[in-house]
């Protein structure tokens, strides 16, 4: 009876190879073999030995009816069933794979990945109106996974949430496919890894770690920009992943488009999947993330502290932590005899000492107020004086003010070239120490960013 289902399977295998892609098919049914096969009043049944309840699940969603049809057509009157397990040694001489490989080893069971920071869940993910679309996808990605939404990147200023949620979709993702494969990186350790493996001769090594993954995370992707061998690299990878109907998940600090130097290639890629932005917190959804820090750790802060808290914070999540951290630690060291405005006091103690991080978005939009011009029209192409002045002047502050490296000064403004964003701050700062109304004009954008 075992003949006649090796039979029947591979029948349908050869089928199934026609039909679906070759890495699709390397990926769901390389190394699947018959476990049993026995006849019934009615119909046979045919049991199908996989890896892993991953491959399980997803082999039942996606072609369960495509292998009926095959059976149908092909007259078998056979039921096929999937189930996880491996071959006893009595049947390892029997119950081989019709079709083997490498990718035999790609679905083995993992531990969590040290990458992944487990305190990121969906469940202490503060939801409000500049995340809620990003949330939504961000949980139907993961009931989805390859299909519905892949590529999937999210996009926004720093301390929105982004690396949260990011890691939230990694860790609900092997909590409903435990056996899956995970991986979170930066773009730069992707960037690191990739060099070091063309300095060592171990490409395969790498491609290895990066492509045979079921669930593929890239934080910061704004860092690719301009490294155009790496943009090369993870084009193919997400080229591969791709076609074998894996998940690709990224964050950067800006759109796709926005981003300068990043190849056309790779940003039609990401804009041919789920692009969403994420938008700095309202003052509501802030003391939802205080109150929900307290209930992490446990502790009761009266209200009004709370919206203290959250009113006088300008910056994300991780300075609403720090500030919650400053307030505790007063009520500690007070014993608890202490009141609201003990506490409201020592915050603002505290936070005259805590220099305000800018940003690149801070820094353009102080200098585009004080000139009352566009970022887009000193992105653009005009050489009117005025324009040039403005548009040089925000490069040199870019760079004082940053220390941001050449090349991204240069995509801000539009992808200029770094020779030109040379020039301009060395033009600035001769001018600068030259001209007492410049460093007036310098001074004078510098109290906006310190407002």
């Amino acid at each position: 009876m075992y003949k006649i289902g090796q039979k029947v399977w591979g029948e349908v295998l050869s089928d199934l190879k026609i039909s679906v892609s070759a890495s699709n098919f390397k990926t769901w049914f390389l190394g699947s073999y018959v476990m049993d096969f026995k006849k019934e009043e009615n119909s046979n049944v045919l049991t199908i030995g996989v890896k892993s309840s991953f491959l399980k699940e997803q082999i039942e969603r996606r072609y369960q009816d495509t292998i009926n049809q095959i059976l149908v057509r092909k007259k078998a009157n056979t039921n096929v069933n999937f189930v996880v397990g491996q071959p006893n040694r009595v049947e390892e001489q029997t119950n081989t794979p019709l079709f083997t490989g490498v990718a035999q080893q790609f679905f083995q069971p993992l531990r969590r990945p040290d990458s992944l920071n487990a305190g990121y869940t969906f469940k202490n993910y503060v939801v409000g109106v500049s995340n809620n679309l990003a949330y939504i996808a961000a949980t139907q990605v993961v009931g989805d996974p390859g299909k519905i939404y892949n590529p999937f990147l999210v996009y926004g200023p720093t301390g929105v949430g982004k690396t949260h949620l990011l890691q939230a979709i990694g860790n609900d993702f092997l909590a409903k496919y435990t056996d899956a494969k995970v991986l979170y990186v930066t773009a730069e350790k992707f960037t690191n890894d990739y060099l070091e493996s063309l300095s060592n001769k171990t490409q395969i090594a790498f491609r290895s770690k990066y492509r045979n993954v079921h669930l593929l995370i890239i934080d910061d992707m704004q860092f690719l920009a301009g490294k155009e061998s790496t943009q090369d690299e993870f084009f193919h990878t997400f080229n591969d992943l791709d076609l074998a109907g894996r998940q690709i998940i990224a964050a950067c600090d800006r759109h796709p488009k926005d981003l300068g130097k990043l190849k056309e290639r790779l940003v039609s890629r990401f804009l041919g999947g789920m692009c969403v932005d994420i938008g700095p917190a309202d003052l509501d959804m802030k003391i939802a993330i205080v109150k929900s820090k307290c209930d992490e750790r446990g502790v009761s802060v009266a209200n009004d502290v709370i919206e203290h808290i959250a009113s006088q914070c300008s910056g994300g999540a991780r300075e609403l932590e720090g500030m919650l951290t400053t307030t505790l630690a007063h009520i500690r060291l007070s014993g608890g005899n202490t009141n609201t405005n003990d506490i409201k006091n020592a915050i603002l103690r505290n936070k005259k000492f805590i220099p305000k991080k800018l940003t690149i978005g801070m820094v353009s939009d102080a200098v585009c107020r004080h000139f009352k011009v566009s970022l887009e029209d000193l992105r653009g192409s005009s050489r009117k004086a005025r324009t040039v002045y403005i548009r040089q002047l925000l490069m040199y502050m870019l760079r004082k003010e940053l220390e941001l490296p050449l090349v991204a000064i240069g995509d801000v403004l539009g992808g200029r070239d770094h020779s030109t964003v040379i020039h301009s701050v060395y033009k600035m700062e001769t001018e600068i120490s030259l001209k007492q109304s410049l460093r007036d004009e310098v001074h004078r954008i510098k109290s906006l960013l310190e407002a």
